[in-house]
């Protein structure tokens, strides 16, 4: 019995070690920068945190993960494309940093075109928020008291000038008729903690951002920007069946993962392989619609481009409809 119990915790460390030895040559290869241009924490980090498991598996090398918050995301964006030539530097973003914040933010230094999508990893609808204690209770009540409060605005939270979030906040007050008082911060998370704290009065944030807030009675869920209802957050209505003057407020939000546009094309169809098998990996996406996103279908890399390039034409179209400045 002796012996053969050896046997056996012989061959159970021999497996152990050989699987150890496994991973650590799976991940043999020199590590890759991974850019989060938001702060730890908010909703695109934890995506990206997510991704980096099943990627690093995929690519066999180690991600290493780089919060670079500040000036839109400018600083993320910039630090991937100042990476030297052939250098493979990844990046996740959403339509802020690759489109608005070009241009909005004068210190930003680059264009659109500068990057180029290899993944398309999550969509999903904005949602309305409210704090616990706004006297309105819907849409409709929303916008008679920000009428009512012309000369006191109602405070509008939002992750910075020219941000998407900042952009629907202000397209929705010039269609339904009201002003808002901007305020600024640099994340969601920190804007949540406000509203609930009562310092703002509303926001929009992503779905997956909401979560069990909504259960909770700790904020108001005043309508979606979707175009239908989802089953993750029921409550929350279409702001476009709402209201005659939102009839075309249907907007989302997506993650993706950039590359400089520079990158030979060989690394790009590597890079484009391995995070797609990694991103539809079915704990992944388990993981991701638990979360409150919709999972990306797969793309190619030509299908990732039309999906920019349509992406781009919208956005900045929206921005020059709301006239935001670069500042």
């Amino acid at each position: 019995m002796i012996h053969r119990r050896q046997w056996v915790v012989c061959a159970l460390a021999t497996g152990l070690l050989g699987n150890a030895r496994v991973r650590a040559q799976s991940l043999s290869g020199p590590p890759i920068s991974f850019i989060v241009p938001q702060p730890a924490g908010n909703p695109t980090d934890v995506l990206a945190r997510r991704l980096q498991v099943a990627a690093q598996r995929e690519l066999g090398q180690p991600l290493v993960m780089e919060n670079l918050p500040g000036a839109g995301g400018s600083l993320g964006v910039n630090k991937m494309l100042s990476a030297p030539a052939g250098t493979p530097v990844l990046m996740i973003a959403s339509q802020t940093e690759s489109i608005l914040t070009p241009i909005s933010v004068k210190a930003a230094r680059y264009s659109s075109d500068k990057l180029r999508p290899v993944l398309l990893i999550t969509r999903g609808p904005y949602v309305l928020l409210g704090r616990a204690d706004l006297p309105a209770r819907n849409l409709s009540e929303l916008i008679s008291l920000a009428r009512q409060r012309a000369s006191r605005p109602l405070a509008y939270g939002h992750i910075g000038n020219g941000s998407m979030i900042h952009l629907l906040g202000e397209r929705l007050a010039r269609k339904a008729g009201f002003a808002l008082t901007q305020v600024p911060y640099k994340g969601v998370p920190p804007v949540l903690q406000d509203l609930i704290g009562g310092q703002i009065d509303i926001t929009f944030v992503p779905q997956s951002a909401v979560r069990d807030l909504a259960s909770s009675g700790k904020v108001k869920v005043l309508g979606t920007t979707g175009a239908v209802a989802s089953d993750r957050l029921p409550e929350a209505v279409p702001l476009s069946r709402l209201d005659s003057s939102l009839a075309d407020f249907v907007h989302g939000t997506w993650g993706a993962v950039f590359v400089s546009r520079a990158l030979p094309d060989e690394e790009v169809r590597r890079l484009h392989k391995a995070l797609t098998l990694a991103c539809h990996e079915p704990q992944f996406q388990t993981q991701t619609a638990a979360s409150g996103s919709d999972p990306a279908p797969p793309m190619t890399l030509q299908e990732l481009e039309r999906f920019f390039d349509d992406e781009t034409r919208l956005y900045q179209a929206m921005a020059r409809e709301i006239g935001i400045q670069a500042e």
